[in-house]
């Protein structure tokens, strides 16, 4: 399928900006990984969708080399203020069933998905790592960040915008996939 093709499935989907690219040209960073580690959100070592479980750093990098394309995406929500914790928490909601709706778009068209998107993975109220394997790994989508990529820098390159602009948040997914 051509990606004009999908662009024409997606056309009515409340995606703010996106981005075909190469997989090559994925910015990768050290620094954002060693956040993970480091358990600045607070989701290491929680999740299959986040690190030690997605892998390590050059495992993540070799995962997504696999890929020949990258589908970024974005969503843009207006908050109240720039501490509306549950504004931030409901748009990434609707953020992540875009996700899932994109996805259902490229799995119709392509094999073999690798999808990334927001701070860990929320399906489950209570996740089976480390014991028992994910429940849902269809729709669990490991973070951005969890694999090491720069996403403030990848949008930068992708000409996409990472700020929208006072009281508003912006969560970005990445699908990769092969065109053959």
């Amino acid at each position: 399928m051509k990606t004009n093709s999908i662009e024409d499935e997606i056309k009515n989907f409340p995606i703010q900006e996106y981005s075909f690219f190469k997989s090559k040209d994925v910015v990768f960073s050290d620094e954002v990984r060693d956040l993970c580690e480091k358990n600045t959100c607070g989701l290491y070592g929680t999740s299959w969708a986040c690190p030690p479980a997605v892998g390590t750093t050059e495992e993540c990098r070799k995962k997504c080399s696999q890929y020949m394309d990258v589908f970024m995406f974005t969503t843009a929500t207006k908050m109240k203020n720039s501490y509306d914790v549950q504004g931030w928490l409901d748009a990434r909601k609707e953020h992540e069933k875009l996700t899932d709706q994109v996805g259902r778009v490229f799995r119709e068209n392509y094999e073999n998905l690798l999808i990334l998107s927001t701070e860990g993975c929320s399906v489950c109220k209570s996740c089976t790592y480390p014991k028992d394997p994910c429940r849902f790994p269809d729709r669990m989508y490991p973070a951005t960040e969890a694999y090491g990529i720069l996403v403030m820098k990848q949008a930068q390159v992708c000409n996409i915008k990472y700020n929208n602009g006072q009281n508003t948040v912006t969560y970005f997914s990445m699908i990769f996939f092969n065109r053959s």
